[in-house]
C-alpha cells in the first residue's frame, strides 16, 4: 500500500499513528485504486504483511514436499499400477495456481507407477456453478485435461453420490462417489483465511466441495451461531464447523493426501504443505495465520476493506467485510471497496429491498441468537450460501454501518441493493462522515481483505 499525505509517525512493531489523505490498493490483478480518505483521520494498522519470499522453484519444493510429507508415507509409496486414485482440485473462486500444481502432481503419479486410466481429476465446487469443460481445462491446464478424465461435481446430482454415514453434529454425509470409493484422494487447496471455517485448505475440498447439498447446508450452518458469527482465522480445533468437516472426511477408508500452499499477497505461492489432511494442515495453518493476520493494539472507528484477492463477484468479495470486522468498534463504520470484476455473478437479488433503518431495527430487536434462527429457519428452497448472507448481513447490519465502494455491483444490481451501494467515492464519504458524527476518527485499512484478519489485542 502506497500512502500519500501528511505523514506523522509509523513503525511496523507498535503501529503508532499516520496521519493520511489517500492510500492505494489493488484493484483486480493488473490495476490499483486510490482511495481518498479525509484528511483528519488517523490511521492506526495496515494490511501489510511480512511475507517470506516467494518460491524459486515450486517443482522442487513440491517433490521435497512429496518425498518427506506431514505423518505419511511418500506419495510415490501410495500408489501402483491398480491404484484408483482421485485428484480432487478446488475452483477458479479460489487463488489456488492449481494449473501449476496438478501437472506436476499428475507427472508425480504417473513416474510411481500410477495408470492414467485409473486417475480422475474431480472439480470440487460445493454449491458454485458447475465448470464447464474450457474452464476445466484452464484451470487443471491442458496437460492435466488431455491426459485423465476430467469432471465437475454437482452438489445436486444425486446419483454421483454415496452416503457414508453422520458426523457426531448430524451432518449426513454425502460425498461424490468416484472420491469416495478411490484407493487415494489427493486434494490440491489453498490455506487462506475463511470466515467460517477459519481457514481453508485441508478436507474442505471434500467438504463442502465433493459433498451432496444436504451435507453442505448442515455443515455450513453450524456456523450461523448465537455466540459468534465470524470465526475467521481460528485454529482448527476451536472451530465447529472444521471440526465437522474434517469427521466427515475420516469416515472415508483408505488414504487422504493433501497437497496444499500458502500464497503471499501477490498470489505467489511461499509455502508447500503435504501429507495427513489433518496434520499437514495445522502445519500450514500456522503459516497462513502468521501471514495474513494483521495485528492492531486496539479497534478502530473505522475499517477500510479492499476485497483483492478475493474479488472476483459479490458472493467471494462480501467475505472481506466479514473478515475484517473484528477490527471495529461496536457501533463503528466499515467501508468495502469490492471491485467484482463478474459482478452479481449467482447472486439473486431480492426483488424489494426494505428500508435501512426498519432492517437495522429488526436486527437489533432479533439480537444475535435471533438472528441465527431465522437463516436457518428460512424456507427449504433457500440455498444455504444465501442463508448464510442473510444471517451475515443482518449479524453486519447490527453490530456496524457499513458502506460499500463498487461501480460494478451498482451497475448490476439496478437499484435492488440496500442504500450503502456507491459508484462515488466524494458521495460515500460524505455519508460516511455523517454516519461518524466526529472528524479525528482512527482508522484501520485491510489492503487485502480477501484473505487477511485482525489480530487485536496481541503485542
Amino acid at each position: 500500500m502506497h500512502t500519500r499525505g501528511k505523514v506523522s509517525a509509523k513503525s511496523s512493531a507498535n503501529l503508532e499513528e499516520i496521519t493520511l489523505t489517500s492510500v492505494e490498493v489493488p484493484w483486480g490483478r493488473e490495476e490499483a485504486l486510490e482511495v481518498k480518505l479525509p484528511p483528519d483521520w488517523h490511521l492506526i494498522a495496515e494490511g501489510q504483511f511480512d511475507t517470506p519470499p516467494a518460491m524459486d522453484d515450486l517443482s522442487g519444493a513440491l517433490r521435497k514436499a512429496l518425498d518427506a510429507p506431514i505423518l505419511s508415507p511418500p506419495l510415490r509409496e501410495m500408489v501402483g499400477p491398480e491404484s484408483r486414485i482421485a485428484l480432487v482440485m478446488d475452483d477458479e473462486s479460489r487463488p489456488t495456481p492449481v494449473d501449476r500444481l496438478a501437472p506436476l502432481l499428475l507427472k508425480c503419479l504417473l513416474e510411481a507407477g500410477a495408470q492414467p486410466e485409473n486417475i480422475t481429476g474431480l472439480f470440487a465446487p460445493g454449491t458454485h456453478e458447475p465448470m464447464t469443460r474450457a474452464q476445466m481445462r484452464a484451470r487443471a491446464g491442458g496437460y492435466v485435461f488431455s491426459t485423465i478424465d476430467c469432471r465437475c461435481c454437482d452438489c445436486h446430482e444425486e446419483e454421483s453420490l454415496v452416503f457414508l454415514g453422520q458426523t457426531e453434529r448430524g451432518t449426513p454425509v454425502w460425498l461424490n462417489r468416484i472420491a469416495a470409493q478411490a484407493d487415494l484422494r489427493i486434494l490440491i487447496g489453498t490455506i487462506e483465511p475463511h470466515p467460517q471455517a477459519g481457514f481453508g485448505g485441508g478436507f474442505k475440498n471434500l467438504l463442502p466441495g465433493l459433498a451432496g447439498a444436504e451435507s453442505i447446508g448442515h455443515n455450513h450452518l453450524l456456523m450461523p451461531s448465537p455466540d459468534r458469527y465470524n470465526m475467521i482465522g481460528t485454529l482448527p480445533e476451536g472451530n465447529p464447523m472444521r471440526q465437522d468437516l474434517e469427521e466427515a472426511g475420516r469416515i472415508l477408508s483408505g488414504p487422504t493426501f493433501i497437497v496444499n500452499v500458502v500464497l503471499d499477497p501477490a498470489l505467489e505461492p511461499v509455502a508447500v504443505v503435504c501429507g495427513d489432511a489433518i496434520a499437514a494442515h495445522g502445519a500450514g495453518v500456522e503459516i497462513a495465520r502468521s501471514i495474513y493476520g494483521v495485528r492492531l493494539t486496539h479497534q478502530a472507528d473505522v475499517v477500510v476493506t479492499n476485497a483483492y484477492p478475493m474479488d472476483q463477484d459479490l458472493r467471494q468479495a462480501g467475505k472481506a467485510i466479514l473478515n475484517a470486522a473484528g477490527a471495529c468498534k461496536p457501533g463503528g463504520l466499515i467501508i468495502g471497496f469490492l471491485r467484482c470484476e463478474d459482478g452479481l455473478r449467482n447472486v439473486d437479488l431480492p426483488p424489494f429491498v426494505p428500508p435501512l433503518g426498519a432492517a437495522r431495527a429488526l436486527a437489533k430487536v432479533l439480537g444475535s441468537r435471533g438472528i441465527s434462527l431465522l437463516s436457518q429457519h428460512l424456507p427449504a428452497r433457500v440455498p444455504v450460501e444465501d442463508r448464510f448472507l442473510v444471517n451475515f448481513a443482518l449479524q453486519m447490519l447490527k453490530d456496524y454501518h457499513v458502506l460499500i465502494f463498487s461501480p460494478r455491483l451498482k451497475q448490476d444490481s439496478q437499484g435492488r441493493f440496500p442504500p450503502v451501494l456507491y459508484d462515488d467515492q466524494e458521495l460515500l464519504f460524505e455519508e460516511a462522515a455523517r454516519l461518524l458524527a466526529r472528524a479525528d476518527a482512527e482508522v484501520a485499512v485491510f489492503t487485502h481483505g480477501g484473505i487477511s484478519f485482525p489480530i487485536v489485542g496481541a503485542g
